[in-house]
């Protein structure tokens, strides 16, 4: 196995880690994830080594996304198995949501982000952490991202269902909180994830000070790199990430199908 594909998988299986479906299901080395509907990544198969050795797997993992009364999605990355994307594509799944996974080196990070903050105005900004996705930090991230209320327990849910040493940040700026981010740390490696910032306050570098919140929280708690996923099309974010020091290792995307009912047998 090549080392690039290694690192691809190792990354693949702690970023499952960091946010935990409701209910997940294996078909092998395949995990069957389903959690209300809210996110991709916690309702969708991961896809992460050979193909199942059950003969119909794609009708069963259709029917398992049916009775959930779910779309199927698959998470599809270099660490899929080879043809799978095209295979899904015959059988009318549809492209969704190009992504990148970046990493870098926390040091790097750190020093960078201090870099370009030196000549900003941060006396105003104060990092808050808590331990859990208290009401308050869900509902700051709730209102950034512009998300609707009944989404909040499930939000909840996963952030409570993560094992490994996590952490809440709240940027307030004054009382209100203007950012909020989350960092996970398994062993050498942080994962940063809901890293959001207000919309009328960008521009300013409040991205810069979060990422260098969340970075500086990582390397207490022992992890010398750290990564993250980041929607492709998003440039400003890419942007900002790469001169933190990020460097894109690999990109993933997921392929969706709503309409199950011609291929959803037992």
């Amino acid at each position: 196995m090549n080392d690039s594909l290694t690192f691809c998988k190792a990354i693949e299986a702690l970023a499952a880690n960091i946010w935990p479906a409701e209910i997940t299901a294996y078909l092998d080395n395949w995990q069957l994830r389903a959690t209300r509907g809210v996110t991709k990544r916690a309702n969708s198969v991961l896809a992460i080594g050979e193909y199942p050795q059950l003969a119909n797997w794609l009708p069963h993992i259709e029917q398992f996304y049916a009775d959930n009364s779910l779309p199927a999605i698959f998470h599809i990355s270099d660490a899929s198995p080879p043809g799978l994307d095209a295979l899904l594509d015959s059988h009318g799944y549809a492209l969704g949501t190009p992504s990148l996974v970046m990493i870098a080196n926390s040091q790097d990070a750190a020093a960078a982000a201090a870099q370009k903050l030196v000549k900003r105005d941060v006396a105003a900004l104060t990092a808050e952490w808590v331990t859990e996705a208290d009401e308050e930090w869900l509902d700051a991230f709730l209102r950034l991202e512009s998300y609707h209320e009944e989404l909040k327990e499930s939000y909840k849910g996963i952030c409570e269902r993560i094992s490994d040493a996590k952490g809440f940040v709240k940027i307030r700026k004054g009382k209100h909180i203007i950012a909020v981010g989350t960092a996970v740390v398994q062993g050498e490696w942080a994962g940063f994830l809901n890293v959001v910032v207000s919309e009328a306050e960008r521009g300013q570098g409040l991205g810069s000070y979060l990422m260098q919140a969340l970075t500086a929280w990582s390397r207490e708690h022992g992890a010398a790199r750290q990564y993250l996923q980041v929607v492709a099309s998003n440039t400003a974010a890419v942007s900002l990430y790469e001169k933190l020091g990020y460097q894109t290792k690999y990109g993933y995307h997921y392929r969706i199908k709503y309409d199950l009912r011609p291929l959803a047998t037992s």
